[in-house]
């Protein structure tokens, strides 16, 4: 037969005996439903997708069978069968029947890296805050100094307030804020909170002991001295 006169039905038989492709497997390997195959291998251009689609399945089907699908879509052309084929300005309800399994391995192991990562960052966009004191060292803390600096660190913070004024916390999480003691015992809370999770709060007291104030007067020495006088009797 005369390649010129030879037709895509005939032609896809002929490429899939040789193959040895069965329809089922040409349909796993394209992606391509196994209707349309059905009905370009009936010539039933009528029950094809618009011609774009059309177009691409040739082309799919060319890589695995091992023919030019560009030029025998340019021969569908000029032959005018496309025309026949489904809606050239519709989509058809499904491009592809069956998805590739790579693909839908593909999106599945994207989702579940998607859910791990935010179960990871879960506990930190909703979990409490962490925080301590590394100085002063002791609670209660005993100095005779009247200001005191209060270190310490914090993590999965997003505020720090000591006593309800804030406190800067580092980009490594330590934090301090310098405080005025007044005589006797101090209490400070001090109160680290997350934005959409919890409070934390511990409390730091410190006890400020002025130191004594001493005072000294010259020492005076009194001396008194006596006079004794002598009587003399004389008989």
């Amino acid at each position: 037969m005369d390649p010129e006169e030879l037709t895509l039905e005939i032609f896809l038989r002929d490429r899939m005996k040789d193959k040895g492709i069965s329809l089922k497997r040409l349909s796993d390997l394209s992606g391509i439903s196994i209707n349309h195959i059905e009905n370009m291998l009936r010539g039933d251009f009528e029950h094809v997708p618009p011609t774009p689609y059309f177009r691409g399945y040739l082309i799919r089907l060319g890589e695995i069978l091992n023919f030019d699908g560009e030029a025998w879509w340019e021969k569908i052309k000029k032959d005018d069968d496309v025309k026949k084929s489904g809606p050239a300005d519709s989509l058809p309800r499904n491009r592809f029947t069956r998805e590739s399994p790579a693909r839908i391995i593909g999106i599945a192991a994207a989702i579940l890296v998607l859910l791990v990562m935010f179960g990871f960052a879960l506990p930190h966009i909703l979990g409490k805050p962490t925080v301590s004191i590394v100085l002063p060292q002791g609670n209660p803390y005993v100095t005779t100094s009247d200001s005191v600096v209060i270190q310490g660190s914090a993590e999965n913070t997003d505020s720090l307030l000591v006593n309800g004024d804030d406190a800067t916390i580092s980009s490594n999480g330590s934090w301090q804020k310098n405080v005025l003691l007044q005589e006797g015992m101090n209490t400070f809370d001090i109160s680290a909170k997350k934005f959409l999770g919890g409070t934390t709060d511990i409390i730091e007291q410190i006890i400020y002991n002025p130191p004594a104030t001493a005072s000294s007067s010259p020492s005076s020495i009194t001396v008194s001295s006596s006079t004794e006088s002598a009587s003399t009797t004389i008989q």
